[in-house]
């Protein structure tokens, strides 16, 4: 299913990065490149690039701000996590060009020609410890997962409109004041609200 395989993906993704932050790796170099980074009051989004999935749309991670503390006194007093978000498109792959790619394609149309809901995109939250914890070992969870459709008719591309509400959504961690708190039903209607309002201000930007 797309599903275990996107979810698997992503905890991999996740596991390897853990993993390089250990000193047994003989590296500290992550397997992939923060691209660009914005601070907050009380952390920091940071817009990533490396994840080795070809669904990969966007990928995010929220730090909350560790104060008055370095890394030693961290482990020993804290399980300190960060957010993962991230966000894989569905369906074929653009190089996909089988018979049964191609069949995808035309059922996903027919469907939407059809009024259904088509969904084009995965939404995830981890949740995964910045520092090894007392037992050694690192940590994650998965917070929040969903499919949405980000077709929008005479719109910009679904991908275009899943990076601009991705984006929209983590930039709200910044403002959420402890979002390593929130579940997934705090989440669900956050990503609802930032949804609408992303599609609202793109179409009337178009309108404009």
């Amino acid at each position: 299913m797309i599903f275990d395989r996107i979810l698997e993906d992503s905890l991999s993704f996740i596991r390897r990065m853990l993993w390089a932050r250990s000193e047994k790796t003989g590296t500290s170099r992550p397997p992939f490149q923060s691209m660009h980074t914005i601070e907050g009051d009380n952390g920091v989004i940071s817009l990533l690039e490396g994840r080795d999935t070809p669904r990969a749309v966007r990928t995010w991670m929220y730090s909350p701000k560790r104060r008055d503390m370095n890394s030693a006194q961290m482990v020993a007093s804290t399980s300190s996590m960060d957010l993962h978000i991230y966000c894989d498109f569905l369906g074929p792959l653009p190089t996909a060009h089988t018979p049964k790619a191609e069949e995808e394609r035309e059922a996903a149309k027919a469907r939407r020609q059809r009024g259904e809901i088509v969904p084009t995109h995965r939404l995830q939250i981890f949740k995964a410890s910045h520092f090894l914890n007392k037992d050694g070992f690192y940590t994650y969870e998965l917070v929040f997962w969903q499919d949405y459709d980000f077709f929008v008719a005479n719109g910009p591309k679904p991908d275009q409109m899943a990076r601009a509400t991705v984006d929209y959504l983590v930039k709200q961690c910044l403002r959420l004041g402890e979002p390593l708190k929130y579940k997934a039903e705090d989440w669900e209607p956050i990503v609802e609200k930032v949804r609408n309002e992303v599609k609202t201000a793109i179409l009337a930007k178009q309108a404009s």
